[in-house]
Protein backbone atom coordinates (compact mmCIF):
# COMPACT_ATOMS: atom_id res chain seq x y z
CA UNK A 1 0.00 0.00 0.00
CA UNK A 2 1.13 3.41 -1.16
CA UNK A 3 1.94 5.74 2.25
CA UNK A 4 -0.06 8.88 2.53
CA UNK A 5 2.57 11.04 1.17
CA UNK A 6 3.08 9.37 -2.22
CA UNK A 7 -0.52 8.57 -2.50
CA UNK A 8 -1.43 12.82 -2.50
CA UNK A 9 2.15 13.58 -4.64
CA UNK A 10 -0.09 10.89 -6.79
CA UNK A 11 -2.90 12.71 -7.07
CA UNK A 12 -1.20 15.94 -7.22
CA UNK A 13 0.14 15.07 -10.36
CA UNK A 14 -2.76 14.03 -11.79
CA UNK A 15 -2.31 10.00 -11.35
CA UNK A 16 -4.86 7.75 -10.93
CA UNK A 17 -6.76 8.61 -14.15
CA UNK A 18 -8.26 12.13 -13.04
CA UNK A 19 -10.06 13.82 -15.31
CA UNK A 20 -10.31 17.89 -16.34
CA UNK A 21 -11.96 19.93 -14.18
CA UNK A 22 -15.17 20.69 -15.22
CA UNK A 23 -14.09 24.26 -15.76
CA UNK A 24 -11.67 22.99 -18.23
CA UNK A 25 -14.09 20.82 -20.30
CA UNK A 26 -16.76 24.34 -20.30
CA UNK A 27 -13.90 26.36 -21.66
CA UNK A 28 -13.12 23.81 -24.41
CA UNK A 29 -16.25 23.59 -25.26
CA UNK A 30 -16.63 26.85 -25.82
CA UNK A 31 -13.55 27.44 -28.02
CA UNK A 32 -13.87 24.47 -30.33
CA UNK A 33 -17.40 26.02 -30.49
CA UNK A 34 -16.11 29.25 -31.33
CA UNK A 35 -13.87 28.34 -33.79
CA UNK A 36 -16.36 26.55 -36.24
CA UNK A 37 -16.45 28.33 -39.64
CA UNK A 38 -19.28 30.30 -41.02
CA UNK A 39 -20.98 29.52 -36.89
CA UNK A 40 -21.86 33.77 -36.51
CA UNK A 41 -21.10 33.91 -32.66
CA UNK A 42 -24.34 36.59 -31.27
CA UNK A 43 -26.62 33.39 -33.26
CA UNK A 44 -28.87 31.20 -31.33
CA UNK A 45 -27.16 28.16 -32.85
CA UNK A 46 -23.82 29.50 -30.97
CA UNK A 47 -25.91 29.39 -28.00
CA UNK A 48 -27.57 26.36 -28.17
CA UNK A 49 -24.03 24.44 -29.06
CA UNK A 50 -22.51 25.17 -26.13
CA UNK A 51 -25.26 24.33 -23.92
CA UNK A 52 -26.17 20.94 -26.09
CA UNK A 53 -22.12 20.00 -25.88
CA UNK A 54 -22.00 20.57 -22.14
CA UNK A 55 -24.90 18.30 -21.66
CA UNK A 56 -24.14 15.40 -24.41
CA UNK A 57 -20.40 13.66 -24.00
CA UNK A 58 -21.13 11.49 -26.92
CA UNK A 59 -22.26 14.34 -29.50
CA UNK A 60 -18.99 16.45 -27.88
CA UNK A 61 -16.23 13.41 -28.73
CA UNK A 62 -18.30 12.96 -32.44
CA UNK A 63 -17.83 16.81 -32.60
CA UNK A 64 -14.25 16.97 -32.12
CA UNK A 65 -13.20 13.97 -34.29
CA UNK A 66 -15.21 15.76 -37.04
CA UNK A 67 -12.92 17.54 -40.02
CA UNK A 68 -13.35 21.25 -39.63
CA UNK A 69 -15.39 21.56 -43.08
CA UNK A 70 -17.89 19.12 -41.32
CA UNK A 71 -18.83 20.85 -37.88
CA UNK A 72 -21.53 23.96 -39.12
CA UNK A 73 -23.27 21.07 -40.72
CA UNK A 74 -22.92 18.71 -37.75
CA UNK A 75 -24.51 21.79 -35.76
CA UNK A 76 -27.08 22.42 -37.71
CA UNK A 77 -28.44 18.76 -38.02
CA UNK A 78 -29.13 18.54 -34.31
CA UNK A 79 -29.36 21.70 -32.72
CA UNK A 80 -32.43 23.22 -34.72
CA UNK A 81 -31.57 26.99 -34.06
CA UNK A 82 -31.11 30.12 -36.13
CA UNK A 83 -27.02 31.11 -37.20
CA UNK A 84 -28.53 34.41 -38.23
CA UNK A 85 -26.69 37.22 -35.26
CA UNK A 86 -29.36 37.97 -32.28
CA UNK A 87 -29.70 41.84 -31.62
CA UNK A 88 -29.31 42.50 -27.38
CA UNK A 89 -32.53 44.49 -26.96
CA UNK A 90 -32.02 47.90 -26.16
CA UNK A 91 -34.23 49.16 -22.96
CA UNK A 92 -35.64 52.73 -22.69
CA UNK A 93 -33.77 54.52 -19.68
CA UNK A 94 -35.60 53.96 -16.55
CA UNK A 95 -36.54 56.79 -14.56
CA UNK A 96 -36.82 56.53 -10.56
Amino acid sequence: MASRSSAVTNVNNGSYGSQESIEYQMALVVKRVGEVKGLVRKSPLYWESIEFFAKDLVARAIFYALPDECKLHYLKRNISASNMEEKEPVYGRIYL
